[in-house]
């Protein structure tokens, strides 16, 4: 199982030691987690899946690009929704907001205003059809302490939602290492997670938030994953 550290260490090797570049640890994961939303089984197989997907700033924001843009090349109706300005992504992420610009996706931004009815009215569609999967690419593995406003509103309204919800390496607003939830945390339906399974999901009250929980690869080395484990 990864702490929060040791997640953070995995990725520092593949691309110091390993040399492979972030963007292509950024490109794997968004990748996986789409492929996990592409293979879930649905009640209808033959209906065009919509999602929405929330992308924080930082490096998870960007995994919510990726994963975005395989969902569109694969026909899935997609909706992005930013929570900071355009201008204030950067590194890879903002490599890949480009790319999602360039493609012509739905990107939108997040409008800390809304109240909590005109936000779950807000989620409730992509486009012109009803929103099937709400993705959590928030905040990741990196954060800790009690959110605030807007990511903290825009969690309330997507679990009032009767959609299916997917976070991306973790539910935002529950701590890795403890498994401790804040108030409020995002209730996923799956969780696709990095490598390995974080310490905190031994908490059994974790799993009320992470609700399935799938590991997914970035193309790190079996040797590098069981290093990592032995370190625990």
């Amino acid at each position: 199982m990864l702490s929060r550290e040791m997640s953070r260490r995995v990725d520092e090797f593949a691309i110091n030691e390993i040399g492979m570049p972030s963007l292509i640890l950024m490109e794997n994961a968004g990748r996986s987690c789409a492929e996990c939303l592409m293979n879930w089984p649905v009640a209808d197989p033959h209906r065009e899946q919509s999602v929405l997907v929330l992308c924080g700033p930082g490096n998870n924001g960007g995994d919510g690009f990726v994963l975005a843009r395989h969902l569109a090349v694969a026909g899935w109706n997609v909706r992005v929704m930013l929570f900071k300005e355009v201008e204030r992504y950067a590194g890879d992420s903002r490599v890949n907001l480009d790319v999602l610009s360039q493609l012509g996706i739905n990107i939108e931004q997040f409008d800390p205003a809304w109240s909590d009815t005109e936000t779950r009215e807000q989620f409730e569609k992509v486009g012109a059809r009803s929103t099937d999967w709400i993705v959590d690419a928030l905040l990741g593995t990196g954060a800790s302490g009690v959110l605030r406003p807007p990511i903290a509103k825009a969690i309330v309204a997507a679990n009032l939602l009767p959609v299916n919800r997917l976070a991306i390496d973790l539910p935002t607003g529950l701590n890795c290492d403890s498994g401790e939830a804040s108030e409020p945390t995002f209730q996923a339906s799956v969780t696709c997670t990095m490598v390995g399974e974080k310490v905190g999901f031994k908490n059994a009250d974790a799993h009320h938030f992470t609700g399935t929980v799938m590991v997914v690869g970035l193309g790190v080395p079996v040797d590098l994953e069981g290093l990592t484990t032995d370190q625990q």
